[in-house]
């Protein structure tokens, strides 16, 4: 079940003992409490900060690791296995980070990537809408030059956002729009650096309610004429598809690694009861119909772990594939599903009590099959690429 140690470097063992280190001494004895009280657990994340797993993909000039891509999914996952929560977090504001390390100008990563490699500024990414998915070519969210047609003057945002990983409690938003007026020779969108909603008049926000990674926070955004001034601008006008999108095959590999860790964790508690567990006199495990459960959780798990590292070590070479990542996506998202529906299957009527790991994981898992593109997406992106069309 684990990766060949030879295909490790120094970097990716030392991540991997952060990650597990993390994991065991600081979110395991709070996975309870954050499932029970639903709230962010931002001491949670600054812990992160401070042990350097929120930095692993940011320059070390700005307090990052350096690491490769490979390295974070080896952190997400082990983290997932703990609190699919924790890691969702970490994702979102991950994927916040980059494009600021990626297209922001020399002041804007000076400003916030410091901060949020530390912990101390938490990042999100508002790109969906209520009425537009996630499809940049069909925003209506607009970013209006102020005193008209002078953008020097700043901007006003104004529109709505939807399912917002960490929105709200983050610190530094960024939110993909439209600018209007619209240059000539542009006619897409961009992206702007918005502060947390205490910070910026205007912005509002209302959580939505998830059946399960309790203590994840998401939820829909307004913005009604919020200011920004013009250095809040990231990248170039109409830059934002090329921003928004940038990432989408390293965000799709790493929701696949948080899937191989929710599946893992549910697969130890299954193999583990299985074997404790008796029943006529004899452990549960040795019954066939347990073997054969335990056997396809097994290859589903082992399956969605090659792809997920096969996508990530080739991300890490330079050569990050949209099909590769899709297929590393969809396989964590079913093997998530798969494992944790049938871990319940093992425990029988315990495993479906509240309280229990197992079902905790099963609630987690399905979210994993809708964000970040469902797997019907996938499905279909796997289709064109190996088609050519």
């Amino acid at each position: 079940m684990h990766l060949i140690e030879s295909a490790l470097s120094e970097n990716h063992r030392t991540v991997r003992d952060r990650a597990n280190a993390f994991a065991t001494e600081v979110v395991e004895p709070r996975a309870a409490e954050i499932e029970a009280s639903d709230e962010f657990p931002r001491d949670v994340i600054e812990e992160a900060g401070d042990r350097g797993l929120l930095g692993l993909l940011l320059p070390e000039e700005y307090g990052g690791l350096t690491s490769d891509f490979l390295g974070y999914c080896l952190a997400v996952e082990r983290i997932a296995a703990t609190s699919g929560a924790v890691a969702e977090t970490i994702q979102g504001h991950t994927f916040a980070a980059l494009p600021i390390a990626r297209f922001g100008t020399d002041a804007q990563r000076e400003e916030y990537l410091p901060r949020m490699a530390s912990g101390a500024a938490v990042g999100a990414m508002l790109l969906t809408e209520p009425d537009a998915g996630s499809s940049p070519t069909e925003l209506s969210t607009v970013a209006e030059a102020d005193a008209g047609t002078d953008a020097d003057d700043g901007y006003r945002l104004t529109g709505e956002k939807a399912f917002g990983t960490n929105a709200g409690v983050a610190d530094v938003h960024l939110v993909v729009a439209r600018k209007r007026p619209q240059p000539e020779d542009s006619h897409g969108v961009s992206v702007f650096i918005v502060p947390g909603v205490d910070d910026a008049p205007g912005f509002e926000f209302d959580r939505v309610e998830y059946m399960g990674m309790r203590g994840h926070v998401t939820g829909d955004s307004r913005l009604d004429g919020v200011e920004i001034p013009t250095e809040n601008l990231l990248g170039e006008v109409g830059g934002g598809f090329r921003i928004a999108m940038g990432t989408i095959d390293m965000a799709r590999t790493g929701l696949g690694a948080i899937g191989a860790g929710i599946a893992r964790a549910a697969f130890d508690e299954a193999t583990a009861y299985a074997g404790d567990r008796e029943q006529g006199g004899s452990p549960v495990g040795e019954y066939q119909a347990v073997q054969v459960l335990i056997a396809d959780m097994y290859q589903q798990l082992a399956g969605a772990r090659h792809l997920v590292y096969s996508s990530a070590a080739a991300i890490a070479a330079d050569e990050g594939d949209t099909r590769a990542s899709s297929a590393a996506k969809l396989a964590g998202s079913e093997a998530a599903e798969f494992v944790t529906r049938n871990a319940i299957q093992v425990h029988g009527g315990k495993g479906y009590q509240k309280g229990m790991p197992v079902e905790r994981y099963y609630r987690d898992a399905k979210i994993l099959s809708i964000i970040g593109g469902t797997s019907e997406i996938q499905r279909t992106t796997i289709a064109t690429e190996t088609l050519d069309l």
